[in-house]
């Protein structure tokens, strides 16, 4: 069988974007490896939502181009977002890529593969692999994976091109969802993370209400699953309803990632961002007292002042938040907050996410120390040092995979176990504990 490397690139979407392109190239005849030297094809699914994000998605094609120029590789595909976004601009950019798909056409990619090798680009409206019909490879060996319950985004954020590279919102049917994580959990996953572009707005365009907590509901009912996590919500969309879900079941991990963008109200405007930020996270304290929260918020969007970003830290100064990403606005021409003016120069964007990162982390020290003698359920992920050292590195509930610390324990276990562990002190954003036996 020829062998084709796939390069994913970008969050937990397009991660379960891969994982199911990986499934239909080997359905296809293809042998998927991670190690490039034994290709004769490569796939790289691209993201660009962010100037950085592009930037390292047009490296790795770069890489991969000079690979093909040496006869290292026969094929070359480019799929995703930066597809979807430079159209056939991209083509002309890098002449070696043999094939380029949107984000609406991925379950084309073997056609691409059986194909010449003469530059062939496949564009069509925006969308992406939604539906579990479509084989899955997942990526890790750990017992946990991502369902994704929607596509697209109804929202008009003035600085976001989401709309535009993945289309309208898309939920997917309760019954389809269902049978997905019950699979999953046939399999052997026990921590499921609900993704989409917006999960709480889920349900609104195929059965005209919020339909997120009901889905939740039924989800807890599927006996294998332990953990159930929520990512991407929108403060627009968190109800009571929501909120009463999220308590009614210890399965599903009392954590919400909601990005905020900003809390000045005149930014907030000029965003196109929900103003209800204080309401939704009393909501949410009220009724789920031991929450964690995470958020991102964009420092530098044009018109800022100092007085808006004075507000901002003010607020993140309040402790809402157990882990928090700051991101410099990242201009694009195709989107209505490159209009706005004045700019805020970068040097300037930048101090601003320092300060708010050294605050925030202030915050967690304190936060984390207020933990110490607490008991934290806890999944193993993988050894730290030499295996008998029995040093592992895990997830609490309150940790998300990737993107939030993480807790080092002691004790004997392997990876994918579930123990129970005393929280013995920190370092930084993480948690040393003892494993209890």
């Amino acid at each position: 069988m020829p062998k084709l490397c796939l390069v994913t690139l970008g969050c937990p979407k397009n991660v379960v974007e891969g994982e199911h392109m990986a499934g239909i190239i080997e359905a296809g005849g293809w042998e998927i490896t991670t190690d490039i030297r034994k290709a004769s094809a490569a796939v790289v699914h691209t993201c660009s939502f962010i100037a950085d994000a592009a930037d390292e998605s047009a490296h790795v094609i770069n890489v991969l181009s000079g690979l093909r120029k040496q006869g290292k590789l026969q094929k070359l595909i480019v799929t995703g977002c930066m597809v979807q976004e430079k159209g056939k601009a991209l083509a002309a950019q890098f002449p070696e890529v043999t094939g380029f798909i949107g984000t609406g056409g991925l379950e084309r990619i073997t056609g691409l593969l059986g194909g010449g090798t003469e530059q062939c680009f496949l564009g069509g409206a925006p969308g992406g692999l939604l539906e579990s019909v479509h084989p899955r490879i997942l990526s890790s060996t750990l017992p946990s994976a991502c369902l994704r319950i929607s596509e697209g985004c109804n929202h008009k954020c003035s600085f976001c091109l989401i709309p535009r590279l993945r289309g309208p919102y898309v939920s997917r049917p309760v019954g389809s969802l269902i049978d997905e994580a019950t699979q999953l959990a046939d399999n052997g996953i026990r921590e499921l993370i609900l993704i989409g572009q917006d999960t709480t707005f889920y349900g609104r365009d195929i059965y005209g209400r919020f339909a997120l907590a009901g889905l939740l509901k039924k989800l807890c009912r599927i006996r294998d699953l332990k953990w159930i996590r929520v990512l991407y919500a929108h403060p627009a969309s968190v109800t009571r309803e929501l909120a009463d879900a999220m308590a009614s079941d210890e399965k599903i991990c009392a954590y919400l990632d909601m990005p905020l963008q900003h809390v000045s109200t005149r930014v907030l405007r000029a965003m196109k961002r929900p103003l209800n930020t204080r309401k939704v996270l009393l909501l949410l304290k009220k009724y789920l007292p031991a929450i964690s929260l995470r958020t991102t918020f964009i420092t530098g969007f044009p018109g800022e002042t100092a007085d808006d970003f004075s507000e901002l830290y003010d607020f993140v100064g309040e402790g809402w938040f157990d882990n928090l990403g700051v991101f410099e606005y990242s201009p694009h021409p195709d989107t209505a907050s490159a209009a706005i003016k004045p700019g805020v120069a970068l040097t300037i964007a930048r101090q601003r996410k320092r300060k708010l990162m050294l605050l925030q982390q202030k915050i967690v020290a304190g936060k984390n120390k207020l933990r110490a003698g607490s008991t934290a359920e806890t999944l193993i992920e993988k050894p730290v040092g030499a295996p008998k050292l029995n040093r592992w590195m895990g997830r609490t509930r309150f940790m998300a995979p990737e993107i939030d610390g993480c807790i080092i324990v002691k004790g004997k276990t392997a990876p994918g176990e579930f123990v129970n562990a005393t929280i013995t002190g920190a370092a930084g954003y993480d948690l040393r504990g003892e494993i209890i036996q």
